[in-house]
């Protein structure tokens, strides 16, 4: 319990750090998808258009995260490129109205659980025990 606030601080970092680098990835992905993923995010989900935006400027300095994130992002979201292409409009619509695959599953489960991890890392960092010295030192308080 002493170290609770840390495994959340950790995790939230985590999740954070894998929205950023998918989101950031699936903004740039091929044949207009991450184009009018990216305009939908504008229009109607702040928290993936913060993630699509940091995240595009972490996968620029890192080409790798860049790679991985692109593979992430096409795995989650492959199936609804169709639908995507069609009416580009509704894409965020598109992409939290239903679950394509086990991929798909995990960007959206990341997706909430940042802002859910960020409050209880702030909870338990308020809740945090802190250090009681009950006796004064030799030679203090003199």
């Amino acid at each position: 319990m002493r170290f609770l606030h840390w495994y959340f601080i950790v995790l939230f970092a985590l999740v954070l750090a894998f929205n950023c680098v998918v989101w950031g990835a699936a903004a740039r992905l091929p044949d207009e998808v991450g184009a009018h993923l990216l305009n939908s995010a504008r229009r109607e989900g702040p928290i993936v258009y913060a993630y699509m935006t940091v995240g595009g400027a972490l996968d620029q300095a890192l080409p790798a995260l860049d790679s991985w994130g692109q593979r992430r992002a096409t795995a989650a979201l492959s199936e609804g490129f169709a639908r995507i292409k069609e009416d580009p409009t509704v894409a965020m619509d598109l992409v939290f109205s239903q679950t394509w695959n086990p991929a798909h599953a995990t960007l959206k489960l990341c997706h909430w659980a940042a802002p859910v991890l960020a409050v209880l890392s702030l909870v338990f960092w308020l809740r945090r025990p802190t250090r009681v010295n009950l006796m004064r030192g030799r030679g203090r308080g003199r």
